[in-house]
């Protein structure tokens, strides 16, 4: 998880989510929080994140393209 969401509590049923394997989310019911943009792979700055729109490129993520972040083993 990164550095920025470690620094607030995740709220109950907040999950981290990717799309197609790219980026990094948190998805709180239907509102996604875009920690680092799928498209440019910049971490995003918490304005754009919690307003779920990259500040770099303007990307708005696809609700339908998030899924859940697979934990690797190693």
């Amino acid at each position: 998880m990164s550095g920025w969401a470690r620094e607030r509590p995740l709220r109950d049923g907040a999950t981290e989510v990717t799309f197609r394997g790219r980026g990094l989310a948190l998805r709180s019911g239907a509102r996604l929080i875009l920690l680092v943009c799928p498209l440019c792979s910049q971490r995003n700055a918490k304005r754009g994140a919690e307003r779920g729109i990259c500040e770099w490129c303007a990307y708005v993520p696809s609700p339908d393209e998030a899924e859940p972040r697979e934990t690797g083993c190693g």
